[in-house]
């Protein structure tokens, strides 16, 4: 079968079901951001900064805007040798669901919306290797 043929064929399959393109559009927390201190040192203290970027230390989700507080608590939770996986999914509501993205070494968040269509997010953790603050390392996430 022909490339255009079963681009052709995906199409109308995806149409039967009723399922919209927009249901696979995958969002994803940046790895790491680049953020810009500032610290006032108290008398007699000096300042200084870490080279390294904060890097994206978990996620959080909400039904409807971060300032409502209403936060999804993950629905299932794996835990392995090597990974933590926790996994939302996102029913049917009349509100967006937001993401919101934490870094290490940083109070600064990133927020989205998520597109229509998303009904799961999955955020993975590497075990047995801390980063500074304690916390395990993210490994991989998604929503989609």
């Amino acid at each position: 079968m022909s490339t255009t043929s079963r681009v052709r064929h995906y199409w109308v399959f995806v149409t039967l079901l009723g399922i919209a393109p927009a249901a696979w559009a995958e969002v994803a927390c940046p790895d790491s951001i680049q953020v810009d201190q500032r610290v006032e040192a108290p008398d007699g203290w000096s300042a200084s900064y870490s080279e390294a970027n904060p890097r994206l230390a978990g996620i959080t989700l909400f039904d409807g805007p971060p300032a409502n507080r209403v936060k999804l608590k993950h629905d299932q939770a794996r835990q392995g040798k090597r990974e933590l996986v926790l996994r939302w999914n996102l029913r049917d509501t009349p509100r967006t669901h937001y993401l919101q993205c934490s870094y290490d070494r940083t109070s600064a968040v990133l927020t989205t919306a998520l597109p229509p269509g998303v009904r799961q997010c999955e955020l993975v953790f590497e075990r047995g290797n801390a980063i500074p603050g304690g916390s395990m390392p993210v490994k991989r996430m998604f929503c989609r």
